[in-house]
């Protein structure tokens, strides 16, 4: 063998590696990080909080007020290009989170739906 048929294998090898070492240090999406609210037509809503480490989400009538607990789903996330946030849920399943401006997005569940998310200001009486 010559020296030649080594190094496309080793320029494989080591764009191989670099992927790999990509992969593993992607890009802690935070421009998702908050509490966010889907609306329903009757005034109630979905609050969800997406951390570091977790979503966790509980509902609230039309006063804001939670009517059950939060419930808590370890995550992480994946940086999907553009404005498109993969969120891996530990269990299994995950959801898309498109940006549509800072304070709007997208979260699709695929195979389940699209839920239309508006970001939680400070001052608003949000709390679980």
């Amino acid at each position: 063998m010559t020296h030649t048929r080594f190094i496309p294998r080793i320029v494989v090898g080591a764009l191989l590696a670099s992927l790999l070492a990509g992969a593993s240090q992607a890009a802690v999406p935070s421009t998702v990080f908050g509490k966010w609210i889907e609306r329903f037509p009757d005034g109630n809503g979905m609050v969800t909080e997406f951390t570091p480490a977790q979503v966790s989400s509980y509902p609230v009538d039309s006063f804001g007020k939670a009517t059950a607990a939060p419930t808590a789903m370890p995550v992480t996330y994946v940086d999907l290009g553009g404005p498109m946030v993969g969120v891996s849920f530990s269990g299994g399943g995950g959801a898309i989170a498109a940006e549509k401006t800072a304070d709007a997005l997208t979260l699709d569940f695929p195979g389940i739906g699209a839920h239309e998310l508006t970001r939680v200001k400070a001052e608003t009486p949000f709390q679980s």
